[in-house]
């Protein structure tokens, strides 16, 4: 009999309204979430920000009150940027506002192809609808409401969950996003690329010490697995995985950000406690490295589950009056020699992001080399990911559930503003596999152009996306959106 790990009666958590106020300004409590992978004017603005102001945050969705509190810092340095910015926050500043709205129309000659950070989105979509909104009950309550729709009538509750708690404690309760990295355009360990899970997070709006802390933690339940193998000897069964994840990071120099990460899978079959969350956490070697002289566990059916980890760092510096940020992430699958402190199994991730290369221009760049294993697992047979998309790094969907070959990928993106009524945005993505038994593939290659412009409250986009996939087929897709 299959066991469920986590009952929803976990996310059912009783909280009591105890009054309503009108709210014009961040209360002390918690903050609603600026977008991710929703809104790329407002984001890449609020990327500029963060190499400018040294912001000391290497997770997403930012918390409005960050923003807040760190728009101030340039406030004399970059005038229009602090204005746009403000302008857009003053959204979040209300009581109950509709933060986000969108619609797009698309046309493609292939329907196989998974869109990079956009949850499991696939070119087949001929349209899509979304929306985001909140209200502040009080100082201490939020109520976060959105979603996206797809023709088909695939709808997907994403940005809609309850947030309370104060500035240094915020618990979020539903499906709320993740993206683990200060990288821009792909995460290694939990990103976009797959939707949400239902979730439990807390987290801290206002950072902490004068070493500006910043902690976060999740656990979610992820849709139905199929094929969850604990015992090797026995058919596989079905069942609902969980997912922990953690991260806490620190700022010892005003130009330097560290952070630590942890994404634990477990459960969908076998019985799990918070005593063996625990142990899994301390002791990850003997907890699911079975077999072998390095290991107190031999016997595999009784394995945790599959852990990553990483350690992220952003220097934001200027030399000879060119702010820039440069990203390092040095990530591993699995322990090195059986050693709880050393990973193996690597992913090496480095970017370079230029907020202003002269007053319109914009320009980064990330680099990402993998070794084996990544997002495939010997217990799950679909791997690392959520309804059957892979939760981390875009990479990851391009390749068989269960190819542990490596590979690299790289992308840059140029983004052109035109006195900012309109902008427009290139990025070109390449990725390549290491020689595989399983399939042949080929280096992939895709452009995305996008042109959007200013009308009246709201932008008009239209984008073309183009390129040439690992298996060597050509594809195209063309879309006209407009947003708010």
């Amino acid at each position: 009999m299959i066991r469920k790990v986590i009952s929803l009666k976990f996310f059912k958590l009783p909280f009591i309204i105890l009054c309503l106020a009108s709210v014009t300004s961040f209360a002390k409590g918690p903050s609603p979430y600026l977008p991710l992978q929703l809104a790329p004017l407002i984001e890449l603005e609020l990327n500029r920000l963060a190499t400018l102001s040294k912001l000391p945050v290497l997770t997403k969705p930012y918390h409005a009150a960050t923003i807040n509190r760190y728009l101030e810092k340039i406030v004399n340095s970059h005038p229009a940027l602090y204005q746009r910015i403000s302008a857009y926050l003053k959204r979040y500043k209300k009581e109950a506002a509709l933060t986000h709205a969108s619609v797009q129309l698309n046309y493609s000659d292939t329907k196989d192809i998974t869109l990079p950070n956009q949850r499991g989105q696939t070119t087949d979509a001929n349209y899509f609808a979304s929306l985001s909104g909140f209200w502040q009950a009080n100082q201490y309550l939020i109520i976060n409401g959105g979603g996206r729709y797809y023709d088909g009538g695939d709808y997907l509750r994403t940005n809609s969950f309850i947030s309370f708690g104060l500035e240094v404690l915020q618990v979020d309760i539903g499906y709320r996003e993740h993206w683990i990295s200060p990288f821009q355009e792909g995460a290694v360990l939990l990103s976009t690329q797959a939707k949400p899970p239902l979730s439990v997070t807390i987290s801290n709006p206002a950072l902490i010490t004068d070493f500006n802390i910043k902690y976060e933690m999740s656990i979610g339940l992820l849709d139905e697995h199929n094929d969850i193998r604990f015992d090797r000897d026995e058919p596989a069964v079905s069942g609902e995985p969980a997912l922990l994840t953690m991260h806490l990071s620190v700022q010892p120099i005003d130009w330097w950000t560290i952070g630590f990460n942890r994404t634990l899978m477990f459960g969908g079959d076998e019985k799990v406690t918070l005593s063996d969350i625990w142990k899994a956490i301390i002791d990850p070697v003997n907890s699911d490295n079975c077999g072998g002289d390095g290991t107190d566990l031999q016997d595999c059916s009784q394995e945790f589950g599959n852990q990553q980890a990483s350690i992220t760092n952003k220097f934001d510096l200027n030399w000879f009056d060119m702010p820039f940020s440069f990203y390092y992430e040095y990530a591993g699958e699995d322990t090195n020699n059986y050693t709880n402190y050393k990973l193996a199994n690597l992913a090496n991730s480095f970017g370079l992001f230029f907020p202003y290369l002269n007053d319109n221009i914009s320009l980064n760049m990330e680099f990402t080399t993998f070794q084996s294993a990544w997002y495939t697992h010997h217990i799950y047979g679909e791997g690392y990911s959520n309804d059957g998309v892979k939760m981390g790094h875009w990479w990851g969907s391009m390749k068989d559930p269960k190819d542990n070959v490596g590979g690299e990928t790289g992308n840059v993106r140029l983004d052109w503003q035109n006195s900012g009524e309109s902008q427009i945005s290139m990025i070109y993505r390449t990725a390549s596999f290491n020689e595989s038994s399983y399939a042949d593939y080929q280096q992939s290659h895709e452009i995305e152009l996008k042109y959007t412009r200013v009308i009246e409250s709201g932008f008009l986009g239209i984008k073309l996306y183009l390129g040439q996939n690992n298996y060597g087929e050509n594809f195209v897709q063309t879309s006209v959106s407009y947003s708010w």
